[in-house]
């Protein structure tokens, strides 16, 4: 497979006088038969940084190598995204409406003139693969989502690409199918050790795929680490709120105790840089509601059920501070609670984040913070 590595990337935009940074400075590399993942804000990056790794568009400056070999460099394609043995699959799948299953997949290699008796076994080999062998007679308007999905990734397949690249692939499909399209999407990445990038706003894309991963804030990397290191330890409390649910909730340090109202988190020492006011962050599976206290959990104290609702088997309960009805924190649960009643919040207490007033997560993390 290839490895792609990035060096000192960018991409400006004009917008009548005004110049925007798509991509600023962006050095990377991404090891062959790696899934890497970027996840970020709309409109800071994303897609641009892809489109320039497929050579759909110009560097500004900077350089792109698929293995020692130039792609692009500042102002040029070296190699058009035909020759660079890449694939890719769009958000709106690009199915061709009056082809059926058959030809949709097999348009690449009918463009690339191959005999047509290997055409047919090819598609044959990949619509078994992902399960599109009764439907090859069909026109996109009689599929599933699902099921124009798969032909997608197909007609990406046939061609044996050594790149594929997803841009959004999965936010056209139901949420009950979301999941299975990721598994599918993994399972060929892993077998067939495609360098695979995967751009996604929904961090569970990102999860579900990706080894490692990279959140671009402003055209530039902020954090990069495996999916689980940054849903662990984002770097900023933006990287938090992108990767997941979380309660951002202004605390004051007194006596190494971070206070929120009548709440207590214990600090346990942390050198924290001098700071008297600080952000806790808590993701809300990571607490609970109890008036015992449980294994592996700290008492933060007595808060006020305000509202309960349910959605895709999970309680979703908003409490208060019972001195600060002002304050909301929103805790998962598995069985509602009686809206008034008063119950101690528990928090386990190795997930709790901290950041600074600008931010900044002042706990140390494994992941590679860009400054």
């Amino acid at each position: 497979m290839t490895t792609i590595r990035v060096e000192n990337l960018s991409k400006i935009f004009k917008k009548g006088k005004t110049e925007v940074k798509a991509v600023d400075n962006v050095s990377i590399t991404i090891d062959s038969g790696m899934a890497f993942g970027v996840l970020g804000p709309s409109g800071h990056g994303k897609t641009t940084f892809l489109r320039l790794i497929a050579g759909l568009e110009e560097p500004t400056s900077g350089y792109i190598y698929f293995d020692n070999e130039a792609v692009s460099s500042p102002r040029r394609v070296m190699m058009s995204p035909e020759k660079r043995g890449i694939a890719m699959v769009f958000q709106n799948w690009a199915l061709y409406p009056n082809m059926t299953v058959f030809d949709n997949i097999a348009f690449p290699l009918k463009l690339a003139k191959v005999p047509k008796d290997k055409i047919e076994n090819k598609v044959k080999e990949v619509s078994e693969e992902l399960g599109l062998s009764g439907v090859l007679n069909r026109y996109p308007k009689e599929l599933s989502g699902g099921q124009m999905q798969r032909t997608a990734i197909a007609r990406a397949l046939v061609k044996d690409p050594k790149v594929l690249l997803l841009d959004e692939p999965f936010s056209n499909l139901d949420a009950q199918i979301r999941e299975s399209a990721r598994a599918l999407v993994r399972k060929i990445q892993r077998e067939r050790k495609l360098t695979t990038l995967i751009v996604s706003h929904d961090p569970a894309d990102i999860f579900a795929i990706a080894n490692k991963a990279g959140v671009i804030v402003n055209g530039k990397f902020a954090q990069i680490g495996t999916p689980t290191e940054i849903y662990e330890y984002p770097a900023t409390d933006l990287i938090a709120r992108l990767t997941g649910e979380i309660n951002l909730i202004q605390a004051k340090i007194i006596e190494n105790n971070a206070i929120i109202a009548n709440l207590k988190v214990p600090l346990n020492n942390m050198e924290l840089k001098g700071q008297s006011n600080i952000v806790i962050g808590l993701r809300p599976d990571d607490l609970t509601l109890s008036d015992t206290l449980l294994d592996k959990y700290i008492d933060m104290g007595i808060v006020k059920v305000k509202l309960v609702s349910y959605g895709a088997g999970i309680f979703k309960i908003v409490v208060s501070p019972i001195t600060d009805e002002n304050i909301d924190i929103i805790v998962d649960a598995e069985e509602p609670l009686e809206t008034g009643i008063e119950t101690h919040l528990l928090a386990k207490p190795n997930k709790v984040k901290i950041f600074d007033l600008n931010g900044s997560n002042l706990i140390t993390s494994k992941t590679q913070i860009i400054k």
